[in-house]
């Protein structure tokens, strides 16, 4: 619970032990801080970025590179493509310029109770990075939902 103003509370005086004498404390609390966590798809689109949901178009060597850029190892296309292939619900953001994924993941599931979401990857030396970052850790998160 976030405190707004002044609370007086009374408490008892640490120095004071033999006697039950009570005193004010005033706790005072700054208002909170609004942040944007989210991008809208509209303004990554007005940024030159698609979002996509299908393997329809991406390229999976061009897929790699964004993994290899994050740190994951590169992976055997037709590996790749099997994965995609056997995977319920993937997200991929394309930018326009270039035709290639800049950001990317996929979640599995039992279709009831549990889901797992995998290899989220967001290329870190495209533009606008932190704003697909924002934008993609919220997307991913309701890939489950």
């Amino acid at each position: 619970m976030l405190l707004h103003g002044n609370i007086s509370i009374p408490l008892r005086s640490p120095l004071r032990l033999r006697a039950p004498y009570l005193r004010n404390v005033t706790v005072s609390a700054h208002p909170p801080i609004k942040s944007e966590y989210t991008v809208s798809d509209e303004s990554l689109q007005s940024r030159g970025f698609t979002l996509r949901r299908t393997i329809e178009d991406l390229n999976l060597d061009h897929l790699n590179t964004v993994f290899v850029a994050v740190g994951f190892p590169r992976r055997d296309t037709d590996k790749v493509r099997l994965a995609l292939e056997n995977t319920d619900t993937l997200l991929w953001y394309e930018y326009e310029k270039t035709k290639r994924p800049v950001a990317f993941a996929r979640a599995t599931g039992d279709g009831v109770f549990n889901a797992i979401i995998w290899d989220v990857v967001v290329d870190p030396n495209r533009p606008s990075h932190n704003a697909i970052c924002c934008a993609f850790s919220f997307i991913a998160y309701h890939l489950t939902t």
